[in-house]
């Protein structure tokens, strides 16, 4: 019974994952030239991206987020202040629990509020995509590709942010300048409690993500924080371990094996040199692939070609903006919006690419111009 009911769940996870599936048919094809072994896998990656999506439940379960949000809400006049309040929480809180994880937790919350008061939401559900995409490049765990260059090319934490801080910066001002052109008015929004779960389950979650902090700066190991997250979690609460997203791993797993067995390939090496020295390539392939396979698979498919870790970094995260599957994330705030709003659909649409091809170009041809001083 349950091995039927686990194949389902398999068929089911892959129709709906078309990246996954793409992953899968990669590994198998190059395994026919070329012998795959275990030791492609990294498993300090999704061990740590195992970790990170754990405790991202358990905050969600104990509704953290929306217990600060409303603390801001309460300081809120005017109806810029409450959009500036929902598109920089998603900024800040995609640092720590991810861009799709921030949206789906402050999308909602954008739609409840603009039918309670008059907000432009379309646009404001766009610049939360726009927040959760640049934001969460600020840090190696905001987004999976991060996790992944971090640990692949085993950065430093200070080189990491170094390459990172400009871009963070650039999109910080870009974002003020986005919501100071948003329409203002007076403020009448009736203020509720957000209950959160027990303060011990808080402490606990906190202390764990503590740990993947430590991870993150190389304090941890990797494996060790991953086997402690996942037997804390397995006896605080074993239906967190159903949340995973395990598709996304596999889709990793799939990745590894193709990049590995690539590896060998003659014209992949000679490729591999040229990338490392051309300055500038590697950020450009990253933003271009981005716009046609998502910067998730573009991390992990040039990561393959190139020693650039820089250049890579910042491709890929600039890369987010543009087309609605440059980031996966994109696509979840899309279909929050659509739902609520079907007949408003083509219109996000045209606004959503009208704003991040304008940031698109605009921030990247910043970061090109300091990558090619």
């Amino acid at each position: 019974m349950h091995t039927v009911k686990l194949k389902q769940e398999i068929r089911s996870i892959l129709k709906r994952d078309m990246v996954l599936n793409i992953s899968i048919v990669l590994a198998m094809v190059s395994s026919l030239f070329f012998r795959p072994r275990i030791s492609y896998i990294d498993f300090s990656v999704l061990g740590m991206l195992l970790s990170f999506m754990l405790v991202v439940a358990g905050f969600r379960q104990l509704r953290v987020l929306e217990k600060a949000a409303g603390v801001l809400f309460s300081r809120c006049r005017t109806t810029r202040h409450v959009a500036a309040v929902l598109i920089g929480l998603t900024f800040f809180m995609s640092m720590l629990v991810t861009n799709d994880v921030a949206l789906l937790i402050f999308v909602p919350l954008t739609l409840i509020i603009g039918r309670q008061i008059r907000l432009d939401v379309g646009r404001i559900v766009i610049f939360q995509t726009l927040a959760a995409n640049l934001g969460s490049a600020c840090t190696p765990m905001g987004n999976p590709q991060n996790l992944f260059i971090y640990y692949h090319y085993q950065l430093s934490t200070g080189y990491f942010f170094s390459v990172l801080g400009p871009l963070s910066v650039l999109s910080a001002v870009w974002l003020v300048l986005l919501v100071h052109g948003l329409p203002d008015g007076p403020l009448q929004m009736e203020h509720r409690l957000t209950e959160t779960g027990p303060r011990p389950r808080i402490v606990l979650f906190t202390a764990l993500l503590l740990l993947c902090f430590l991870s993150v700066l190389h304090v941890v190991s990797p494996l060790v924080c991953t086997a402690a997250v996942v037997a804390t979690v397995a006896v605080a609460d074993h239906k967190l371990l159903k949340q995973a997203d395990y598709s996304l791993l596999l889709t990793f797993i799939g990745f590894f094996i193709f990049i590995g067995n690539l590896s060998h390939w003659d014209a992949i090496r000679q490729m591999h040199h040229y990338l490392h020295h051309a300055r500038g390539v590697v950020y450009v392939a990253g933003i271009v692939a981005s716009q046609f396979i998502s910067n998730v698979p573009a991390a992990m498919l040039l990561a393959g070609f190139t020693r650039n870790a820089g250049e890579l970094l910042l491709g890929v995260d600039v890369g987010g903006l543009g087309t609605l599957i440059a980031s996966m994330a994109s696509v979840i705030s899309y279909k929050l919006y659509t739902a609520s709003y079907p007949h408003l659909a083509i219109n996000y649409l045209r606004m959503f690419l009208l704003y991040n091809f304008a940031g698109l170009i605009g921030i990247g041809s910043i970061v090109y111009w300091w990558i090619a001083r």
